[in-house]
Parts: structure tokens; C-alpha cells; sequence
């Protein structure tokens, strides 16, 4: 019955002292009245000392990167802490919580200075019995984030918050961190699908503006988020095609060059792919006076797979000389054919004449080509480089290569032997020989044929094939 009695009487009491508490906005309206109260003044002015402001930002996520526009998108809660004692009260009602804005106290004009664009939503203010002030509020900001993108895709980037009074210097708000320090992120948050979160840290600098007189220093908060790129998707949708494509430019030097539609797609079509890569890369940064790693090892996948289409453009161009010079050799032919022609009736007319002289026709030959037409004596200095009267195996060789025929030294020392000739230098009726009857004395298709045999068209694929693999 005592217990009963005695739990009454203390129902009772706690009835009486909530009766008692007026509302919030009577309570802080109680404390807040001039003259006690001037929300237009900080709390201590006149004493000499500033008033020491906490801060610290609760980043909930990283909303975007925007590269381009080199900014930072944070969202989460903006939290302040400060003591009024002004404010202070022992009314036995605890804490007063009062949803933003609030209007009736006074609050320091912490602001960010890098920010964009800034949205705050929903807030509270607290203040305890013994003057502390807590204000809380959500935020989402873009912040102004200056990147380097000369090793992209393995850059690093440091995007910072930078907070601040805006109208008090440090005489009158010391600002700094929370014990806690000044940035809190959830636990095992690791960043975005592209930006890896790898470090978080912050720091309380003084910047000071103005000269002389006017010089006035600001307790700065300064918050950095170290952000380390993913390059996966960079080297798998980048990188990797770009290599790949590459080799299909030097693959498409094993194409017979004279099928030129299928030389040509094979050309020109890494070369597209190259330029829509590099796009596809420049669209996502800003513009940048410089270039990165990526970019540059794009530019130079490029220049090799442009220069495939210059070498075929070469590669076109020496074949058309060597068919051109096909041409002279069956335009010779057909002249060798109709000397040929020529001698054959030379020598019937003097066997029917009634001279009677023997005509060497070894000598006939020479005189009717001496005689013959500028044709004759161009074929012979094309062969005879020295202008000495006798050709050697690397004349008659280097000769034919100008007619477009690529003989090898064994088809030549052949063409020797058919020739009966033992030394090593050809005299001019046993050329006259060799040009009278080619079809008897050109050798067949050779078995091996050096580098240096072949046609120059082939000699410069070949060679730009080894060189265009080894410099990839």
C-alpha cells in the first residue's frame, strides 16, 4: 500500500513538471527576447574571443563525376556545432529541437566555397540546456573539381570541399573539424561504378585576402576525397580494340595487293575505328591543351593504321610502273619478233641472189639491228649500263628488271648456259641471239628468289610488313 502510495505521488510530480514546460516555440521564444537575445550578434562579441564552430559533412554518396564539366556531385548532411551561451537554460525540459530554418537565434554563415550549385532539404536545430547549438540539414551539392587527365585511364583525382564564414574572419569564428574529424562516410562505401573512393582526409587552414590594412584572415575547413579511375572499361572497349584493329591493318598486308577492293575496306576500315575511339574519348573530357596517355596511344594506333593505306598507296603506284615496264618487255618482243621477220627475209633475198657471197647471218643480225629503229638502241643501252660492248650476268639481270621481268641469278646463269656462252659477260651477237629468239632463251619460273629478286611492289610490302608489326 506505502509503494503504491509513494509510485502515485511520483506520477503525480512528473504530470506537474510536464504541465510546467511550455512549447518550443514559446521556450526559445522566452530565450531569444531582446534585450537578453540579439540574433544579429555573434555570442561573446565585445569579449575578445571568437566563437569556435564545428563542422562536419556525413557524405552518404557520390553522386556523379562529371569529367567534362570537371565537377563532383555530393550528397548527404551538412552538421554545424557552436555554443550560445546566450542560450543556455535549466528549465528542466531538456533539449529544444526545432525543425530549419529557424530564425530566432543566431547562426554563423558557414558556406561552401567551391560549390555550384547547392540544395539543402530537410533540417533541425538543437539547443541543449547548456548553450551548445547543433544544426543538421540535408544537402546535394556540385562542386567545382579541377582534374589532370595526362595518365588517363590510370589518373587520380582529388576533388576538395572547402568551408567556411563567409562574413566572419578569424577573430570573431574560429571554424574547424569535429573531434570526429570533419568527414564521416558509411561504412565500406567504396565510390562509384567508374571513380574508386581510395582516400578521405581533411584539414583547418587560415587564407588570408586583402593587403595592408585591410588584410583579414579565414579559418578554412578543407575536406579532399581521393578518387582513383576504374580503367577496365577503358582498356576493354578502348585499349583493347584499338590493338586489335591494329592488327587487323597489318593482317590486311597479306591481301594480294593487286585485289584492291578488299585491300582497300581492310585499310580504311581500322582507320574509321581508330578516329571513332579517339571520339568517343575526347567527347567524355573537357577541352585540354595536352594529351593524355590514352589519347596518345589512340593517335598513335592511328598514324600506323593511316600508314597502311599510304603504303598501299605506294604499293599501287610501284605497280603501275611494273606494268609499264611489262609493257616495253612485250613491246620488245613483238619488235624482236619482227626483226626476227626481218632477217629471215634478208637471208632468203641473199641466198637467191646472184652474188654468190656467203653472208654470215650472225653478222646480219647485228647490222639489221644496228640499223634498226631508236628502239633497238635504247633496249641495248638499257642493258648495256657501261656502254662497253659486253654484259655481264648482273646487267642482263638489272636489264630485265627494268622490262618488268624479276629473273633470279640462277635463272640467269640458266639463260647463260642456253646461250652457250661459258664466260661471265655477254658479247653483243650472242645478245643479238638472246633478243631474237627470247621466248628460247627466257628461263622458267624460279624454284627461290631473294628479296632483292622481287618486284619492288612486293619488296615494299614485305618490308612494311616486318617494320609495321615490330614498331606495334
Amino acid at each position: 500500500m506505502r509503494l503504491l502510495l509513494q509510485l502515485l505521488s511520483v506520477s503525480a510530480g512528473v504530470k506537474g513538471v510536464l504541465a510546467e514546460c511550455d512549447s518550443v516555440t514559446d521556450r526559445i521564444r522566452n530565450l531569444s527576447t531582446y534585450p537578453h537575445y540579439d540574433k544579429r550578434s555573434r555570442p561573446g562579441l565585445g569579449q575578445g574571443q571568437p566563437v569556435n564552430v564545428t563542422m562536419q559533412m556525413y557524405i552518404a554518396a557520390i553522386s556523379s563525376v562529371d569529367q567534362k564539366g570537371q565537377q563532383i556531385a555530393l550528397e548527404g548532411y551538412f552538421r554545424w556545432e557552436w555554443v550560445d551561451p546566450r542560450l543556455a537554460h535549466n528549465d528542466d525540459c531538456g533539449q529544444i529541437t526545432m525543425q530549419l530554418p529557424v530564425d530566432d537565434v543566431w547562426q554563423p554563415d558557414i558556406y561552401i566555397d567551391n560549390t555550384l550549385s547547392e540544395w539543402y532539404g530537410a533540417g533541425s536545430l538543437i539547443v541543449y540546456p547548456d548553450g551548445r547549438v547543433w544544426r543538421s540539414a540535408r544537402f546535394n551539392h556540385n562542386l567545382r573539381c579541377p582534374m589532370e587527365f595526362h595518365a588517363l585511364p590510370f589518373d587520380k583525382q582529388t576533388c576538395f570541399v572547402q568551408m567556411s564564414s563567409y562574413s566572419f574572419d578569424i577573430e570573431n569564428i574560429n571554424a574547424g573539424p569535429f573531434s570526429n574529424g570533419a568527414v564521416v562516410m558509411p561504412q565500406g562505401y567504396t565510390g562509384t561504378t567508374e571513380w574508386k573512393l581510395s582516400e578521405v582526409r581533411s584539414e583547418a587552414t587560415v587564407e588570408w585576402f586583402g593587403v595592408g590594412d585591410n588584410l583579414q584572415g579565414y579559418k578554412y575547413v578543407w575536406i579532399y576525397l581521393e578518387l582513383d579511375r576504374r580503367p577496365n572499361a577503358f582498356m576493354i572497349f578502348v585499349f583493347f580494340t584499338s590493338v586489335t584493329f591494329g592488327i587487323v591493318s597489318w593482317v590486311g598486308l597479306f591481301i594480294n595487293p593487286s585485289a584492291a577492293p578488299a585491300r582497300v575496306a581492310i585499310a580504311v576500315i581500322p582507320v574509321l575505328i581508330m578516329l571513332n575511339l579517339e571520339n568517343s574519348v575526347t567527347s567524355q573530357l573537357p577541352p585540354l591543351n595536352y594529351m593524355t596517355w590514352l589519347t596518345s596511344f589512340l593517335f598513335t594506333i592511328k598514324l600506323f593504321t593511316m600508314s597502311v593505306v599510304f603504303e598501299y598507296g605506294l604499293v599501287s603506284w610501284l605497280m603501275m610502273v611494273e606494268h609499264h615496264r611489262v609493257r616495253k618487255f612485250e613491246a620488245m618482243k613483238q619488235m624482236a619478233a619482227s626483226l626476227q621477220k626481218d632477217k629471215e627475209f634478208l637471208d632468203a633475198v641473199q641466198k637467191q641472189s646472184d652474188i654468190g657471197l656467203q653472208v654470215d647471218g650472225e653478222n646480219t643480225a647485228s647490222e639489221l639491228l644496228k640499223k634498226g629503229p631508236e628502239q633497238v638502241q635504247e633496249v641495248y643501252k638499257m642493258f648495256d649500263s657501261d656502254q662497253s660492248g659486253c654484259m655481264s650476268k648482273k646487267e642482263i639481270q638489272v636489264g630485265f628488271r627494268k622490262l618488268g621481268q624479276y629473273l633470279s641469278m640462277d635463272q640467269v646463269n640458266r639463260m647463260f648456259f642456253r646461250l652457250g656462252v661459258q664466260e661471265g659477260t655477254l658479247q653483243a651477237h650472242d645478245f643479238t641471239r638472246l633478243l631474237l629468239n627470247l621466248a628460247e632463251y627466257m628461263p622458267g619460273t624460279p624454284f627461290t628468289i631473294s628479296y632483292w629478286e622481287r618486284p619492288p611492289s612486293l619488296q615494299a610490302d614485305l618490308a612494311f610488313r616486318y617494320v609495321y608489326i615490330v614498331c606495334l
